[in-house]
């Protein structure tokens, strides 16, 4: 949805702090290696036709994650049986777009309401987290550690309950503690302490570690803006539109690779990339999959149309959603759904996704692009530019796009030739 600017570019923001700082299912949003799977969350957690209910959120599904794992990566992107020792997560919010919140740019429920954070799971365990993707974060008896879910209304909400919150006048943008209504879920904090003796020193020395961190626009106030099933979108399906995120790896298995264009170095890697609303941005050391197109895995009525390219570079804005999908076509509610379907697609976003390489790579440096997944809802008059430096080469596509003409007009290609 549109509105989901507001939270990317707080989850951008958020994963470079925590940088400087610091091929499973196929993925939503198309930058920085956000994957579902990393999130505990199914492809359809964040369906814009889910109903406006407190309760009606995916257990174990966190719109905010915050995982150190070994193990490895595929395309650039943390493999989804990695061991996890260290795990946050931010529980899903419910599909609420009226709920009182404040924040500008990202929103955040206010205080006592229905979409504010107030819960979620913190592990860490020196054998590893065992079963995660459930409610809460895991954990392993044979290894020495801790495992809590929390949830700050066990608190607040009966410390408040007294108090005349709701009537006390506040200015917009600020947060405003609200009083919980009586029907607000409230979590529970329930620490269970590991103290096995048991580490996994072996598999972090032989296959390093991976820090991951997502962020996605269900932590915007709730937002739910991704494609429901109906109307030809059942093979489009893929997670939240929105989000952000980062990977760093020290993989030592890869340290003896051949370096080339596309990945001069294995042994350390970091990437970063956010989408709003068709809006995409990407710093990486290496070839990384944003974003997989046709014959993604784990999903269905996806197969590739006839001549589809294998892969393709996502700043040179050619993948179907940017080229053809209208403008009004949106994962953001069923009218933008039926928008996609047209009469030269008639198979609406299964079709732009049918028709676009299974493998959609950003590639080492910098680049920002037009999002390749249908569920991109651009917002822009202007098609984003397609611009890139780095081992590749230098590269600028700003012909335009789907929503509209370029900003310069110039289409040019390669400027300057690279490596790859």
């Amino acid at each position: 949805m549109r509105r989901g600017i507001r939270n990317v570019v707080g989850a951008s923001g958020l994963a470079v702090v925590i940088a400087l700082a610091g091929g499973g299912a196929a993925m939503a949003v198309s930058g920085g290696g956000y994957s579902l799977d990393q999130q505990n969350c199914p492809a359809n957690a964040d369906n814009s036709g889910a109903p406006s209910d407190p309760n009606a959120t995916t257990p174990g599904c966190h719109n905010l994650a915050v995982n150190v794992e070994s193990g490895g990566t595929t395309d650039g992107n943390a493999n989804p049986d990695n061991t996890r020792y260290v795990e946050f997560g931010n529980n899903q919010s419910p599909h609420m777009s009226k709920n009182p919140s404040f924040g500008g740019l990202l929103q955040f429920g206010d205080p006592g309401t229905y979409t504010s954070p107030h819960s979620g799971c913190v592990a860490a365990n020196t054998d590893g987290l065992g079963d995660t993707g459930k409610a809460g974060c895991g954990d392993n008896s044979s290894g020495a550690g801790v495992s809590t879910t929390y949830d700050y209304y066990q608190i607040y909400c009966p410390a408040t309950a007294a108090l005349p919150l709701d009537s006390v006048p506040v200015p917009n943008g600020v947060p405003a503690a609200k009083n919980c209504a009586g029907d607000q879920p409230i979590g529970s904090t329930n620490p269970v302490v590991d103290t096995g003796t048991a580490t996994r020193v072996d598999d972090v020395l032989a296959h390093g570690v991976v820090l991951y961190f997502g962020m996605d626009d269900n932590t915007d106030n709730g937002e739910h803006d991704g494609f429901t099933g109906a109307n030809n979108t059942d093979g489009a399906i893929n997670g939240p539109s929105d989000g952000g995120g980062m990977t760093l790896s020290v993989t030592p298995q890869n340290a003896g690779n051949a370096p080339n264009g596309h990945n001069p170095e294995g042994a350390a890697n970091y990437s970063t990339g956010f989408c709003a609303d068709g809006i995409c941005g990407a710093a990486t050391t290496q070839q990384q999959t944003v974003y997989y197109g046709c014959d993604a895995p784990n999903s269905t009525n996806d197969a590739c149309a006839p001549g589809t390219a294998k892969s393709g570079n996502v700043y040179e804005n050619g993948a179907p959603a940017s080229r053809k999908e209208p403008k009004s076509c949106s994962s953001g509610d069923v009218a933008g759904e039926k928008s996609c379907i047209t009469n030269a697609n008639p198979n609406g976003a299964n079709g732009y996704r049918q028709g676009t390489p299974n493998k959609m790579n950003v590639q080492p440096g910098v680049q920002i692009y037009q999002d390749p997944d249908p569920q991109r809802s651009p917002v822009a008059p202007v098609g984003t530019p397609g611009l890139y430096a780095g081992t590749c080469g230098v590269y600028l596509n700003d012909g335009g796009g789907s929503v509209g003409p370029g900003i310069t007009g110039q289409d040019p290609g390669y400027i300057v030739p690279g490596a790859c």
